[in-house]
């Protein structure tokens, strides 16, 4: 979700659900209650150390929006990043687990854990 704030600015936000967002809204005011004593004692806030925040509103016991850290990486966006270097396949996982049972989404759960695990097996350290 994007919102244009009134500094005319865009702000990016997750929308979470089925997650109670009130514990990490409480962590990051507690991470701002350290960024402050880190800041005030002498031997500290020379070094520039700082605890990166991030907005949290819950709005519900079961659903809130979590600010996008600006200027971060994804998870996704490493890994893509580094297979590419190396010349893997994105989805080589996928493909495989598909290799081995083309019905995957009929699979139980446990189920669908053994054929990924089996793919894993199938594609370490390979590149093609």
């Amino acid at each position: 979700i994007t919102l244009r704030g009134s500094d005319g600015k865009d702000y990016v936000f997750l929308l979470k659900g089925h997650e109670d967002l009130r514990q990490d809204e409480r962590v990051m005011q507690l991470f701002g209650l350290v960024n402050a004593l880190l800041a005030r004692d002498r031997r500290t806030n020379n070094h520039n150390l700082n605890i990166q925040r991030y907005a949290i509103a819950p709005l519900s016991h079961n659903a809130g929006v979590v600010g996008w850290v600006p200027h971060c990486d994804t998870l996704h966006s490493l890994i893509r990043d580094y297979r590419e270097s190396k010349k893997i396949p994105l989805n080589m996982e996928n493909r495989e687990m598909m290799k081995l049972t083309p019905n995957y989404d009929l699979l139980t759960v446990m189920q669908k854990v053994e054929v990924f695990s089996e793919a894993l097996d199938r594609t370490v350290g390979k590149g093609n």
